[in-house]
């Protein structure tokens, strides 16, 4: 509760962050004498007294209840209650700023006590920062107010007198002249002065600041200074030897200094003081990947908050130590406390610590997590010890807190490199132009400082963009680091090799048979694939050889990609057919993917998801010496690719797979030939769209079958292209009698959305719309958004070409929301040329150039050929456009258009 008290201006407190605003003088006097009392009952005559003191008039006790009923409904009706003659206001203690300074000032003046003088500092300096305003009391009761001033002036005098102890002399000086400025008559700030001055070396000046004293004392009370500051005086002129700065009686603890600056962290470090100030905080885990920078973080964050712990902070280096028992040995040689002959060491330095306020890092914790129970065992005997443990796994003991180090961000990686690589050749600069190898090398490394360092330490070799070439091919690149850095940590090898030495040997297994995934995996693919079950992945999340990302609907595991390209190594030695369980199992997924209907988006979501995985899977497929995996992906896939307008790719592996015909499964074969005619179409390669039906065809069963269904499909579409618009119907009806034969109700609608198309090319508008109308209804029905928007988007062509552009503008409209929602390139790309012709046919020709620019970029990255959805839309868009605005600023829409943060 902030409280200001003005006598000319309101009176203001906050109240869960809300403010509260007291106008009345009587009131504001009512309320500062509840605060000042608050939690006790203050009588009616007191209350009284001191709002009137002794011109009281008759109404007075009437007038206060009418002054409590206007504060409640300031401060809420229950903060103030009546009690038995009188009033009390209740506030928690650490409500009140006044409650929180008195608290604080007696925390710092008990760590005094116990000689924790840095304790003390901070905590007076707390205390000090709650005095946000000044708390003033009026009338009769005066004395309360004028005794918290009092206080804060002790806590002020004290701090100060602690830095002078603490040898803060300068700092001390500056504060202290400011304070005798404002309290020239006080002597206990001035002798502080004096001693100050005098150990800063500054001894004329300590003496002036006591002749100044004694003038002031002299002209304006007619005093003299006391025995004590006199004396002070004395033995400033003599030089006395126990003037001397008293000799530190805390542990004679010092951090290392690191040997190059901490680059980036910032955030990491703020977080980290924060979690340190919490009293429930004693046990901190900095749990990272081999690498990522923990002991670094932690000596920077020790840094930090030395100034937190009475008795300092301490690094004790478990590098060395193999086994559990001498841990609590390298403590106690780390603290300077020696074995007692008959006690076991553990209780020895138990007592030894038992009223230390410090900061213990123990860093490598994690090879001999054993000894966790010794930490706890610390903890509890020394209440003010916190401890920091760095570790590349969580340890699970109780109250730890975990901090979860992550590789550096990518500016604070490049930045890092940079620095390391200067200082591996001061007279060297890397040129602007390298700086994208550089991001590239640092990407490669997952951000790992360690890994950057020893990458750094190659640039004067290599340059950043032959370093990166050959980081492509192996991060083995990084032989060898800085001598003077453990051994573990020489090269980046040696690191993963230590992390994974934590493992037991079926973990091992796990960690090698995970690699296997390129892009992460979930739960079920790592069950089904890697044999890891969750309580194995739960091991090697603990171990920071793996992480849990938590960004989608369902979790996913992932590895560093320098740590999976250490594991896979020994992939072939443990399961040479384990990329083929891989593949296998994705193609499992691929053909399970419902890619038509209400859970397309979802499908398509995991699809993308696992993308890295597929490309695996198909690798590897490929070369394998049965065709059969290779072909089920790409049959399970191709409908993915022709949405995702990715045709280039999925042409191109469709006909590797349809190469490897001979000894395939002839049904496999035909759906593949199917697949890759309808991509050859939306590419407009007529001739071999026409060639891959005709195949399919072929080589399929040849009657009721879903790749014979497809091919007569395309073929009927190729025939509608060539105005035979016979043939186109023969082609159509045969696929959807196909359709209905095989109960396929979607492919049946198919079938009529593009006879719909043929009847509309051919002019038969009667026929057309109807068929499309029915169509958007089944798929509005079944909630399936592709088919939706497909409907639509004839319906639109309809609309526009029969004269009515409100109708065709909202069809097309929600079309292109439906197709760039679900991803579906090439007729995101049919909308976009459609609303372009609204656009122009409304004289909006800016607007029209850039729809039409937009199309046309995403028409070039999905590599589709541009199958017209009609040839007029496009092309008489541009034609009204450019008239509207002439060439020139015509073409300077469509390259805006064009800009990804443009939407048209």
């Amino acid at each position: 509760m902030l409280l200001e008290y003005r006598i000319l201006g309101p009176l203001e407190i906050t109240r869960d962050l809300e403010p509260i605003v007291v106008s009345a003088p009587k009131e504001q006097t009512l309320f500062v004498h509840l605060l000042l009392h608050a939690n006790e009952r203050v009588s009616v005559d007191r209350l009284v007294a001191a709002i009137w003191g002794e011109e009281r008039p008759a109404s007075a006790e009437k007038l206060l209840q009418l002054y409590v009923s206007n504060l409640r409904k300031a401060v809420g009706s229950g903060v103030i209650a009546t009690v038995a003659g009188g009033y009390r206001i209740d506030v928690a203690a650490d409500a009140l700023d006044s409650f929180c300074f008195l608290a604080l000032l007696d925390e710092g003046r008990s760590a005094r006590r116990r000689g924790h003088l840095r304790i003390a500092a901070d905590a007076m300096g707390r205390a000090l920062s709650t005095w946000r305003g000044t708390e003033v009391a009026t009338g009769g009761e005066a004395g309360d107010g004028a005794q918290l001033e009092e206080s804060r002036l002790e806590c002020q005098e004290e701090r100060l007198a602690l830095f002078v102890e603490l040898g803060s002399h300068e700092r001390a000086v500056t504060e202290l002249t400011a304070l005798c400025a404002l309290h020239p008559f006080r002597e206990q700030p001035r002798a502080q002065l004096m001693l100050a001055l005098y150990r800063a070396g500054r001894q004329a000046d300590a003496l002036d600041a006591f002749r100044g004293l004694h003038r002031t004392l002299d002209e304006q009370l007619g005093l003299e200074p006391s025995e004590e500051l006199r004396s002070l005086e004395r033995a400033i002129l003599r030089h006395d030897p126990a003037l001397a700065p008293p000799v530190p009686t805390d542990l004679a603890l010092r951090l290392p200094t690191p040997r190059t600056a901490l680059i980036g962290r910032e955030r990491e470090r703020a977080d980290l003081r924060t979690l340190i100030r919490r009293p429930d905080v004693r046990l901190l885990s900095l749990v990272g990947a081999g690498g990522s920078g923990k002991t670094r973080l932690a000596l920077a964050m020790a840094g930090d908050v030395e100034d937190l712990f009475g008795d300092g902070v301490a690094l004790v280096e478990l590098g060395a130590v193999r086994e559990p028992g001498f841990v609590a040995q390298a403590n106690a040689a780390e603290l300077g406390v020696s074995e007692q002959q008959g006690e076991p060491l553990e209780q020895t330095l138990s007592e030894a610590i038992s009223d230390r306020d410090l900061l213990l890092v123990l860093d490598n914790f994690g090879q001999v997590f054993e000894a966790g129970p010794f930490l706890l065992e610390l903890v509890g005997a020394a209440p003010r010890l916190t401890l920091v443990v760095t570790s590349r796994r969580v340890l699970h003991l109780s109250g730890e807190q975990v901090f979860t180090v992550q590789p550096l961000p990518a500016d604070d990686a490049v930045a890092l490199f940079l620095a390391r690589a200067r200082a591996e050749d001061a007279t060297s600069a890397m040129e602007p132009e390298s700086l994208a190898d550089i991001r590239g090398i640092c990407e490669r490394l997952d951000g790992l400082p360690l890994a950057i360092e020893l990458a750094a330490a190659r640039a004067r070799l290599l340059s950043p963009r032959q370093l990166l070439a050959r980081l492509r091919e192996s991060v083995s690149v990084l032989a060898a680091g800085p001598r003077d850095l453990p051994a573990r940590q020489q090269t980046l090898r040696d690191t993963l090799a230590w992390s994974v030495a934590l493992l037991d040997p079926e973990e091992q297994t796990s960690l090698t048979r995970l690699s296997i995934f390129s892009d992460g995996c979930s739960l079920e693919a790592a069950t089904h694939v890697a044999s890891a079950d969750l309580d194995r992945l739960a091991t090697l999340v603990d171990h920071s050889l793996l992480h849990r990302d938590s960004t989608g609907d369902e979790p996913r595991f992932r590895m560093l990609e320098t740590v999976r390209d250490y594991a896979a190594e020994q992939i072939d030695a443990l399961d040479a057919d384990l990329a083929g369980t891989h593949a296998a199992y994705f193609a499992d997924l691929a053909e399970a993917a419902e890619l038509r209907g209400p859970d397309q988006q979802h499908w398509l979501e995991r699809l993308d998801r696992e993308r890295g995985n597929i490309t695996a899977a198909l690798e590897h497929a490929a070369v394998a010496p049965d065709p059969s995996v290779e072909l089920r992906l790409v049959v399970a896939l191709w409908r993915c690719w022709w949405l995702r307008g990715e045709l280039a790719e999925g042409r191109s592996r469709l006909e590797h797979a349809i190469a490897r015909e001979p000894g395939a499964d002839p049904s496999l074969v035909a759906q593949a030939c199917a697949g890759a005619a309808g991509i050859a179409w939306s590419q407009g390669d007529a001739a071999r769209a026409q060639a891959f039906a005709h195949q399919g065809l072929g080589v399929g069963a040849g009657g009721d079958d879903v790749a014979s269904l497809f091919c007569h499909t395309v073929l009927g579409l190729l025939a509608r292209d060539e105005r035979d618009f016979d043939r186109a119907r023969e082609h159509l009806t045969r696929s959807a009698s196909i359709a209905a034969t095989l109960g396929r109700e979607p492919d049946v609608n198919v079938a009529r959305m593009n006879l719909g198309s043929v009847a509309f090319d051919a002019g038969d508008y009667d026929t057309a719309v109807p068929l499309w109308q029915a169509v958007l209804a089944y798929h509005r029905g079944r909630g399936a958004e592709e088919g939706t928007a497909i409907a639509l988007l004839n319906l639109g062509l309809a609309a526009h070409h029969m004269g009515d552009p409100g109708a065709a503008g909202r069809q097309f409209a929600e079309a292109e929301e439906l197709f760039e929602r679900i991803g579906f390139r090439e007729y995101h790309v049919h909308s976009l040329h459609a609303l372009a012709a609204v656009a122009a046919s409304e004289g909006r020709g800016d607007a029209a150039a850039r729809i039409l620019g937009r199309a046309a970029s995403l028409s070039a990255a999905s590599g589709s050929a541009g199958v017209p959805f009609d040839v007029t839309l496009a092309r008489d868009a541009e034609a009204t456009a450019r008239d509207m605005l002439g060439d020139d600023a015509y073409a300077t829409a469509f390259a805006a258009g064009g800009q990804p943060a443009l939407t048209g």
